[in-house]
This record gives structure tokens, C-alpha cells and sequence, in this order.
């Protein structure tokens, strides 16, 4: 299925209630959310800037959007497709790569002593036909070197715009930046911290307003 791209951040007086409503969600409650065309990739949570990012499947733009209507009364949203790695590589390369990269974790929790985080790269515009060639052209063993420390759980592009955005466990910020600064004559890099849906969830439900909030479960589902 096509893959999407979704940014969003939540509406300052709704923050709250949507915050409260996603927190109480159950796994089931998650399906039943998204729809039977719609899958998730991965969620990951910014929780102080009340945004956070998402890796979904749809089967049509139609089911995206029905997912994405059921919070669009609370959140602003904004929506790209993307390609993987295997797929952007044979873009650029007009052949299948020398190596597959495998996103079956591309949803995990941060390994033992790490945390994850998001990096938002955008290519330089003079740079963005070098970065492209360079990158569909690594070897695994190069793009395992290339990473570090880090462990990348997926990378997702935007190749109209240049654009794309990793996730991974890392232990520090000397290995992120580490990691970053290979491509810095090529590209911008954003990293910013993030949780995962449980880790999210679990956070919002320690909290002293979220009792009050709780009370309200009945109404939403």
C-alpha cells in the first residue's frame, strides 16, 4: 500500500481533550480508528510542542482521509507520500539496489538506555542530485558505518521536495549529531526527541488532569 507521511500538531483548545482521548485508546480502539485500509507504520510524539509525526499505509488517499477526519476537529494536519529506502534507491539507480534495508522494526521502542528521535533532513539545493546518487549508491556495510551508534528503525523520503525523515534509538547526542555531520556539505538535519505511542500514553495517564479528563471516556467511544 502507497505510504504517507503525517505531521501534525494539536489545536491549543483542543489539546486537552485530544490529548486525554488518544492516551485512553486500547489497541483495539486503535484499529477501530484507523479503519481496516489504513496500517501504522510507526507514531512518535513531541509532547511539549503538543505535535508529533506518523508513518501510515492507506489503500486510497479516501480511507487516509477518513482516518485522519476523526481528528481533524482537533489537530492541524499535514500529509506527504513517501518511498522507503528500497524504493527511493531504485528511483535514483533505475534498477533494483545491491541491498534491501528491512523495516520490520520500523515501529520498535528505544533499545535498553536509549531514547528515539526523529531527524528531518532537506537537501541543500545545490547538493540534492550528489546526495541522491550518493546515498542510493552506499553498501550496506557503508550504511551501517554511515549511522554510527545509532540504530535507524526506518527512513522515509520525500523526493519531490528533497525532503525525507529517519527514525532511530540512540544513546547520546555526540552519536546523532555524529551521524548528522557526515552529511552536512549535502543536507540540513532536524533531530528532535520523541516517544512512541505507549511511552506517550503512559505519560499523559500519570498526570493530575488526566483523572478529570478520564471521566469523559464514555462520550468518545
Amino acid at each position: 500500500m502507497p505510504r504517507y507521511y503525517v505531521k501534525y500538531t494539536l489545536n491549543e483548545t483542543s489539546r486537552v481533550e485530544c490529548m486525554s482521548r488518544f492516551a485512553m485508546m486500547t489497541p483495539e480502539d486503535d484499529l477501530a480508528d484507523m479503519g481496516e485500509d489504513v496500517t501504522m507504520v510507526g507514531r512518535w510524539a513531541t509532547v511539549g510542542e503538543s505535535s508529533g509525526f506518523c508513518i501510515a499505509e492507506a489503500k486510497t488517499t479516501k480511507s487516509l482521509h477518513n482516518w485522519l477526519s476523526n481528528w481533524a476537529p482537533m489537530a492541524t494536519m499535514e500529509v506527504f507520500p513517501v518511498v522507503d529506502d528500497n524504493q527511493a534507491r531504485e528511483i535514483v539507480l533505475g534498477g533494483h539496489p545491491s541491498y534491501t534495508v528491512d523495516y520490520s522494526n520500523a515501529g520498535s521502542e528505544a533499545k535498553v538506555g536509549e531514547s528515539l528521535y526523529l531527524i528531518e533532513y532537506k537537501f541543500l539545493p545545490d547538493a540534492r542530485a550528489e546526495g541522491y546518487q550518493l546515498f542510493a549508491n552506499m553498501t550496506k556495510e557503508e550504511d551501517a558505518q554511515d549511522s554510527g551508534e545509532n540504530t535507524c528503525y526506518g527512513r522515509w523520503h520525500n523526493m519531490g521536495l528533497g525532503t525525507g525523515v529517519a527514525v532511530c534509538s540512540s544513546k547520546s547526542e555526540f552519536d546523532l549529531y555524529k551521524w548528522a555531520f557526515n552529511w552536512n556539505t549535502l543536507c540540513d538535519c532536524s533531530v528532535t526527541p520523541v516517544v512512541s505511542d505507549t511511552d506517550c500514553r503512559e505519560n499523559i495517564k500519570s498526570k493530575p488532569w488526566f483523572a478529570a479528563a478520564n471521566q469523559k471516556r464514555s462520550r468518545w467511544f
